[in-house]
């Protein structure tokens, strides 16, 4: 039986008029839970944002991209002063070398899906080429190209797979899968929920106009060279992420420590955070005014069930204070269907969160929280 050890991060966040995640139609994203309409901010938004925040602070990155022959190119001419023209076509000669079953490079070097690797391995695919450069040179003979390729997939096609296979701590932690290379796969540890408003919402339209500074000064112009009309929300979010820390520590090759660490750093961005969209015309730099962690040895849950009955803000209170009294009841009602015996640890911090009963006791600020977080995943990893 698999060891159980998660870390459930809940986070009570509100943003003033802003348009955080959209869709196809540049409208902000909304769901419907408990018959009303919630703002809402997609999972894979917020992990996004969380990851290159994670990797930012440990100082170890990956690269998704479809530009992966490019990148190598890219290299190879400020590096080594390749040739473009011959480093374009080694980039693609040695992304094909790995052999992956339906991995292909179209006609301007992408390739037709996205490819997840540490940044690192990028310099590496071109050393493999640097060290192949006959059979590169050799392919611009149109009649030679097939055979060179051949000859490439069998002298580097496992160093190729390798490097596609290689591991970064967010890796690790978000996890990765490339179809039809089982080697490459990794099962994320951790799991991130959609954020939605523990209210309801009503998209606000606001119409706006761009003046032109050249005409402004015409008798026959007013300044106004284009007209639109953009949309907002505004709202408390309820936030949620697990991490399954027995996985992470698998991941990264039984290193415990490691996996502390990682769970720490994801802990402080996922607390704080701010996607990323219209941040120029909305700046919605607010702090969370709740972040509660529970440190649970049975299985993850998750409280947004606090929430189907959407919040309503009394006379002047706002929405926050009522959500967050919301989540420490029903936490309390999950602690009790559930049993103490799963909790670990908990604790939290916030803006004035006042009166908690089941949420454990008061770290007073995120850094000493975080301080909370290192030690429990320490006594019990």
């Amino acid at each position: 039986m698999k060891r159980r050890l998660y870390l459930d991060l809940h986070v009570i966040h509100s943003y003033p008029l802003s348009c955080l995640n959209r869709d196809d139609l540049n409208i902000p994203k909304t769901a419907f839970y408990g018959g009303e309409q919630r703002g809402r901010i997609s999972s894979q938004s917020g992990k996004r944002h969380v990851r290159v925040e994670v990797e930012d602070r440990l100082g170890e990155w990956a690269v998704r991209t479809k530009r992966l022959p490019e990148s190598i190119a890219a290299e190879l001419v400020r590096a080594g002063g390749w040739d473009e023209e011959l480093a374009q076509r080694a980039g693609r000669m040695v992304v094909l070398a790995a052999g992956v079953k339906g991995v292909a490079v179209d006609g301007d070097n992408d390739t037709n899906s996205m490819l997840l690797l540490p940044r690192a391995g990028i310099a590496e695919l071109a050393e493999v080429a640097v060290g192949q450069r006959e059979l590169v040179e050799a392919a611009v003979d149109r009649k030679k190209e097939e055979v060179a390729q051949a000859k490439l997939v069998k002298a580097a096609g496992g160093r190729v797979l390798e490097v596609l296979r290689g591991r970064t701590s967010s890796i690790a932690a978000f996890g990765r899968m490339l179809a039809n290379e089982p080697g490459s796969a990794v099962a994320g540890a951790v799991q991130v929920a959609h954020q939605l408003t523990t209210h309801a919402v009503a998209v606000q339209p606001d119409y706006f106009t761009a003046v032109d500074d050249i005409t402004r000064g015409q008798e026959d112009e007013s300044g106004s060279a284009h007209l639109g009309t953009a949309f907002h929300t505004s709202g408390t979010y309820y936030r949620y992420s697990s991490v399954n820390l027995p996985e992470l520590a698998g991941n990264l090759g039984g290193d415990g420590e490691g996996a502390r660490r990682v769970a720490v750093e994801f802990a402080r961005a996922f607390a704080v955070v701010v996607p990323s969209a219209r941040q120029g015309s909305t700046a919605p730099f607010t702090p969370p005014s709740l972040v509660h962690v529970v440190l649970r040895g049975d299985q993850p849950v998750n409280l947004g069930g606090a929430f189907e009955r959407p919040v309503a803000a009394e006379r002047g209170s706002g929405f926050v204070q009522p959500s967050i009294g919301r989540l420490d009841e029903h936490a309390g009602a999950v602690n009790a269907f559930y049993g103490d015996g799963g909790v670990l640890a908990r604790a939290y911090t916030g803006l004035g969160v006042g009166a908690v009963e089941h949420l454990g006791e008061d770290s007073g600020s995120l850094e000493k929280l975080l301080s909370t977080v290192d030690v429990a995943i320490g006594e019990h990893l």
